[in-house]
């Protein structure tokens, strides 16, 4: 949680919830067909908190397994050893400080058969 002063006021922030409202307004310009016209837009806000130590992954077309920790998912469809994440609703996102690496949010995603 960050604090930014600003005037009068001293205003919480939770970088996690940016970071996922980025990420669902970037995945419904995909959907709409107007990417290109944003994605310098989105990934130099997406660097802005890389910056700041925050690993964000979009594990959109990986394999899933039941085992997977870092994602909780909607399986579509029967479950079986082979298994796509077809979309991701949540990223995963990690943070780096003082030389180590947390798990801030695990992803949510749907996964069907490959």
């Amino acid at each position: 949680m960050s604090i930014i002063f600003t005037g009068y006021f001293i205003v919480m922030i939770n970088p996690v919830h940016i970071i996922n409202q980025l990420f669902e307004m970037q995945a419904k310009i995909k959907e709409t067909g107007t990417a290109n016209n944003f994605e310098r837009n989105f990934s130099r806000l997406f660097n802005l908190f890389e910056d700041e130590g925050f690993i964000i992954q979009d594990p959109t077309g990986e394999a899933y397994a039941e085992t997977r920790t870092d994602c909780e998912a909607s399986i579509s469809g029967r479950i079986s050893s082979k298994m796509k994440i077809t979309r991701t609703i949540k990223p995963i996102i990690y943070q780096r400080k003082d030389g180590n690496v947390q798990l801030l949010q695990k992803g949510v995603v749907i996964a069907e058969n490959n």
